[in-house]
């Protein structure tokens, strides 16, 4: 398999958890890259709660810069608010083209409430999604479908994917899963504790510099 990764969210702040999912991602379905998105305007969230997107956007690059196999993709402040998914894909489809094959990264909660997004059949249309799963899950994936899609989707399984009536996939992807969230850092942060190990050391000196996270 090639092609780009799309790995979205507020990244508030990024941390090893992002970083280790998206590089086992990018390896074990042979990537060319993964693209994170920074969301400008996240549509689930109210806006007071999320810090400024040129801060998030400044750490997703500092997180990412030494890995080649990794890019910012900023696409999300040029386009309309909010940030829906749908509109990022296509957007992206249409800045790459037809001959790059996009995958869409989530998380198996994310999937299962998938049909709370914004247009989500144009959405499984659009690109092949991997789904990343703490457990194996094998044909039991198509429980994670909300009911109002089961009927787009069939198991594949001498594949061991779901297949979507538009010829796209949904792979899984089973990961060790680090224990570290963005809220946790932000308590550290806001407690005056350390972060150091949870989020990368240009992340943390970019928080210290900039005094984000304080009450």
């Amino acid at each position: 398999m090639s092609g780009l990764g799309i790995l979205g969210g507020s990244f508030n702040p990024i941390h090893i958890g992002h970083l280790r999912g998206a590089e086992e991602v990018r390896q074990g379905f042979s990537l060319d890259k993964v693209l994170f998105v920074p969301t400008y305007l996240p549509p689930h969230k109210p806006a007071s709660s999320v810090l400024d997107y040129r801060h998030r956007k400044a750490m997703t690059g500092l997180a990412i810069g030494s890995n080649p196999g990794f890019e910012l993709e900023d696409i999300e402040e040029r386009l309309p608010p909010p940030s829906y998914s749908v509109r990022t894909v296509q957007a992206l489809a249409e800045k790459y083209g037809s001959s790059t094959q996009l995958y869409f990264i989530l998380g198996e909660d994310d999937f299962a409430h998938i049909d709370t997004w914004y247009a989500p059949s144009l959405l499984f249309s659009l690109c092949s999604m991997i789904v990343i799963t703490r457990h194996t899950i094998s044909e039991n994936l198509s429980q994670l479908v909300p009911v109002d899609f089961k009927k787009e989707f069939w198991y594949a399984q001498n594949e061991g994917i779901l297949m979507h009536t538009s010829g796209k996939k949904v792979y899984l992807s089973c990961l060790p899963v680090l224990d570290v969230s963005s809220s946790r850092i932000r308590s550290l942060v806001q407690e005056r504790r350390s972060i150091r190990y949870l989020t990368p050391e240009p992340v943390q000196e970019y928080i210290e510099k900039e005094n984000l996270y304080h009450s």
